[in-house]
């Protein structure tokens, strides 16, 4: 019971301090933002955020990690026993939502304003877009391979698939422009474009 309570409170630490780092790594940057301030946002010390985290580079690995998490994207979160069309419905219902979500679009800005002068870019692209691409591949290969889906090059239509599904909304909000589609119609759209990669692979 005691060592129950002890890992739950660690764990409970780890999300305070991957929590504050997400917000500073928005507001100010990648660069600018040290793990002292990290350790100072979260209300913990600095030697708990080494504890937890080797730099801060797996710090924002991990909050990038744990968004995908929120938005049911990560590769633990898929639902097995869904029917090919109504899973691919769930993926981009939800990389729809993550994608305008305020915290995505404050990353991304962040990695756009550092293009070239930090590693942030490649840190972002491998811990979100490339983790969510590659989860995307191995299940449309699945379902090749089930002959549920008939696909002659997966990466092609995964791409395809990802590309449908990242439209003007993503866009305007990373340029602080005003919605022009609400959340349903944002979900409907998801699933259009699901309905319709699924009618054009389906076997």
């Amino acid at each position: 019971m005691q060592e129950k309570r002890v890992r739950l409170k660690s764990e409970e630490k780890r999300n305070q301090i991957i929590d504050a780092a997400g917000a500073l790594f928005i507001v100010n940057g990648f660069e600018k933002v040290s793990m002292e301030e990290i350790a100072k946002s979260a209300g913990v010390s600095k030697q708990t955020v080494y504890s937890h985290f080797g730099n801060k580079q797996q710090l924002f690995t991990a909050a990038i990690d744990c968004k995908c998490e929120e938005y049911d994207l990560a590769p633990n979160k898929i639902p097995s026993a869904m029917h090919c069309e109504e899973y691919l419905r769930f993926f981009c219902t939800h990389l729809a939502a993550l994608l305008i979500s305020d915290d995505a679009i404050g990353m991304f800005r962040v990695c756009v304003a550092e293009a070239g002068r930090s590693e942030v870019s490649d840190l972002y692209w491998q811990a979100g877009p490339q983790k969510i691409r590659s989860q995307l591949n191995a299940y449309l290969a699945e379902q090749n391979k089930l002959s549920t889906l008939k696909i002659d090059d997966i990466d092609t239509a995964a791409s395809q698939l990802i590309a449908m599904v990242v439209c003007e909304s993503q866009f305007r909000s990373l340029l602080g422009l005003e919605k022009l589609k609400s959340d349903s119609d944002l979900h409907l759209y998801a699933e259009k474009c699901a309905e319709m990669f699924y009618k054009s692979y389906r076997a």
